[in-house]
């Protein structure tokens, strides 16, 4: 019984959505290629049309996860500034070295994880180890203390395609 009703309110919606029609002056060209959009420009004559009533974040989503698509993963290096498996304080610990590392190098990406029992921060995405290491530097002058914890780790990195 609710598999029929399940198909029938397929079928209703999908009738609905395809007896809609599109008015071709309310498709804005847009420099962003935009899927919603892509799909109702290509109706062909005398054929369905479809339009899409969303709330524009949900475009957004989209076309920010299709560039996010256009970054590779590499190996490479970061820097490794904290790790630790204390379970009362570690999680807070690496969220607050986050939010340092961030206001001190607004241009690096900075990375959170937790691997069973450790909490890790990361920053940067480093072809090579030189980069890495003199990045450490410039690091370590302006917190010197995290030099007991801070090395250079190979690790996957994210490299954009532009």
């Amino acid at each position: 019984m609710k598999h029929l009703l399940l198909i029938i309110l397929t079928i209703f919606f999908s009738a609905n959505i395809f007896s809609q029609s599109v008015k071709p002056d309310s498709i804005r060209p847009d420099t962003v290629k935009n899927v919603f959009r892509e799909i109702s420009g290509k109706v062909k004559p005398g054929s369905g049309e479809v339009i899409f009533h969303q709330d524009k974040r949900i475009e957004k989503l989209v076309t920010e996860n299709a560039a996010a698509a256009s970054v590779q993963v590499v190996h490479g290096y970061r820097v490794q500034v904290f790790s630790s498996n204390v379970q009362r304080t570690a999680r807070e610990e690496a969220f607050n070295m986050e939010q340092m590392l961030m206001e001190a190098f607004p241009d690096m990406k900075v990375y959170v994880s937790y691997s069973s029992p450790f909490w890790k921060v990361r920053i940067g995405d480093f072809h090579t180890q030189p980069e890495a290491r003199s990045f450490t530097e410039e690091l370590l002058r302006k917190f010197p203390a995290l030099r007991k914890e801070t090395y250079t780790v190979r690790d996957r990195i994210s490299v954009s395609e532009k």
